[in-house]
């Protein structure tokens, strides 16, 4: 007769590595590590949206521009709203150019503080200047960049004045005195400072 009997070994024990909680803590540990791999890819994507620098440590990228110290050319071109401007004409002791592209996210970025920077100065002529040809830009859609941004200074649509000033990217933005000098240039977003300090250069201030 056959007789059942425990085996002398015992109750087995889970192996290495199977205990409960064990899989979880691993997935745990997993989700930690994808959580900080995301914020640290935030905070990258904020950086790059901003350069990542500010006033002090800003570095103008104006390679390829107009230098500072130069005259700017003068131009007069219509307006998006049919009026005119003129860059020689006028009582401005200071005027900030900026180059764009509609569908630039940099430009969009740095619109808001355009908007800003023309009401903050008395004496500064802002003039938006749409200048590509290659992408689908139109008046029409400078008119309505500028009517997005609340940006109340002249634009104008007028792709020829890029290579007379050298633009090779956007945005670029100079700032010229009174006299139409370069007092400074970028390409590329910069700092609100950055731009305060330039204005205020050009002012005399």
């Amino acid at each position: 007769m056959t007789r059942n009997t425990l085996s002398s070994k015992g109750p087995r024990k889970p192996k290495k590595g199977s205990e409960p909680g064990s899989n979880r803590t691993i997935v745990l540990v997993l989700a930690g590590f994808t959580a900080a791999a995301i914020v640290v890819i935030a905070l990258m994507a904020v950086f790059s949206a901003t350069g990542g620098e500010n006033a002090e440590s800003f570095t103008p990228n104006d390679q390829g521009l107009l230098p500072a110290g130069s005259q700017a050319p003068d131009f007069t071109a219509e307006t998006v709203d049919g009026g005119s401007v003129s860059l020689g004409s006028g009582d401005y002791d200071a005027t900030m150019l900026v180059f764009f592209a509609t569908w630039c996210p940099h430009c969009q970025n740095e619109a808001p503080v355009i908007s800003e920077l023309e009401d903050q100065y008395e004496g500064l002529r802002v003039v938006m200047v749409g200048v590509d040809d290659v992408q689908g830009d139109t008046p029409e859609a400078v008119g309505d960049f500028v009517e997005r941004y609340d940006i109340s200074s002249p634009a104008v649509y007028q792709p020829s004045l890029g290579p007379e000033y050298q633009i090779s990217g956007y945005p670029t933005v100079y700032v010229l005195d009174g006299n139409r000098e370069v007092v400074a240039a970028n390409a590329g977003e910069a700092p609100r400072e950055v731009f305060e300090g330039w204005i205020e250069e050009a002012l005399g201030a």
